[in-house]
């Protein structure tokens, strides 16, 4: 019998660490944020309370640890559809329709999660720094793949850019909770997201034109 591997204190502390994570997020999305306490967590994990607070500050953290990991996970998903397209403005919307309706609008458990959570740490100004932080390669990702819908070596004006991004995610953002309060269909929701897209891609484009121009005397 091979003898059991005996852990670093580092190895002990990173699976404690993702017990937790894992222990967390099923009691987020079974119970709801607010419902969920740190001692429910530690208990689920088969772990002290102490091994929470050695690991995480408060009930917020954990959170957001949660989310970062979901988002990162849906994010490595959208960035390998696209890649997986002949590079066509047409197969790349497709894809990132097809991502949206079986990798976001069926996630509402997760949906409803970080709505939870940005409502408890919309006063909470630490907090919400650390939500923005983490936000805030979403927003990188946005810009990549905007981006990358244009010639390379063009001129494009960084204030549209920023707009673009912002725009989309905004739209994004708002459809999203439309969703989980069925406030609209997964259709229109996913027409309204491309239709964004298009409308931001075109003004990109025209952009370029724009900082190619001669300036006026």
């Amino acid at each position: 019998m091979a003898a059991r591997k005996v852990l670093t204190r580092a190895e002990s502390q990173a699976l404690t660490r993702e017990e937790l994570i894992e222990a967390a997020e099923r009691l987020f999305y079974a119970d709801g944020y607010h419902a969920t306490s740190l001692a429910a967590i530690a208990a689920e994990a088969g772990r002290t309370i102490g091994a929470v607070y050695s690991n995480f500050d408060r009930k917020e953290d954990l959170c957001l640890e949660v989310l970062r990991g979901w988002g990162s996970k849906k994010l490595s998903r959208l960035a390998t559809a696209i890649a997986s397209t002949d590079g066509s403005l047409e197969q790349r919307l497709a894809a990132i329709a097809n991502w949206w309706e079986t990798q976001l609008m069926t996630e509402n458990a997760a949906l409803i999660l970080a709505a939870e959570y940005g409502i408890s740490v919309v006063r909470d100004r630490d907090q919400r720094a650390a939500a923005v932080e983490a936000s805030e390669r979403f927003v990188e990702t946005g810009r990549v793949l905007l981006l990358d819908h244009l010639p390379e070596g063009t001129t494009y004006s960084p204030e549209v850019l920023e707009d673009a991004v912002y725009g989309v995610l905004g739209t994004a953002v708002g459809l999203a909770v439309g969703h989980v309060t069925e406030l609209s269909t997964k259709d229109r929701s996913t027409g309204i997201l491309i239709a964004t897209v298009e409308f931001w891609l075109r003004r990109l484009g025209e952009s370029i034109g724009e900082s190619e121009a001669p300036a006026r005397a």
